[in-house]
């Protein structure tokens, strides 16, 4: 994963893509989940950068195929950082470790199965992304529609979609579709593994 990660990265030829490299790697990217909980998507560790890669390969994929006009670097910039609000923010962790008390009998505190992660509470709640604009728009200048992508990329699935509803760009459109596509058709199934299994 890590591979192929650098190699979709290399293509971004944006001032200040360094800095950004050097914040994801000191903020969690590489091993944090992708979400809380078995029913939702990527709830492993390293599951935010397979879910990342796969919508950035189900983007170019529909780009090539749909809208060859998008920019392959704008795919791949929102692709790999739409959910970077999912790392650790002002130091604090979004998802951690959720320790339950073991069913069977002398099992003592272990991590949920079911739930492997949750909320970190010590983090103030806002959505992951507007984080994800605020890091990206630190590091590198984003384009316009870049920037609707990433602000819009849950779609009309959450309240702020409206806002953009019958107004989306194109790219918006691909990342959307592409992080719907991998969250519930590809990665659904995954079930929580060791890092060492996953790398």
């Amino acid at each position: 994963m890590f591979e192929k990660f650098n190699t979709l990265f290399e293509e971004i030829k944006r001032h200040g893509k360094d800095n950004l490299l050097h914040y994801m790697n000191n903020s969690g990217y590489f091993t944090a989940p992708a979400s809380s909980a078995q029913s939702k998507h990527g709830a492993l560790e390293g599951g935010l950068l397979l879910h990342s890669l796969n919508v950035t390969e189900i983007m170019l994929k529909l780009r090539d195929t749909l809208a060859p006009q998008i920019s392959h670097e704008s795919c791949i910039i929102v692709g790999l950082t739409h959910d970077l609000g999912k790392t650790a923010y002002y130091g604090k962790d979004l998802y951690v470790p959720n320790m339950i008390q073991g069913k069977k009998k002398g099992e003592g505190i272990i991590q949920s199965v079911a739930k492997p992660f949750e909320h970190n509470k010590d983090r103030l709640e806002i959505a992951h992304e507007y984080i994800s604009l605020h890091i990206v728009s630190k590091f590198i200048p984003l384009l316009e529609e870049e920037v609707q992508a990433i602000l819009f990329h849950n779609g009309q699935y959450v309240p702020n979609g409206r806002d953009v509803k019958n107004h989306e760009h194109p790219l918006t459109l691909l990342l959307h579709w592409s992080d719907y596509w991998e969250a519930f058709v590809i990665n659904k199934d995954i079930v929580p593994v060791s890092s060492e299994v996953m790398f």
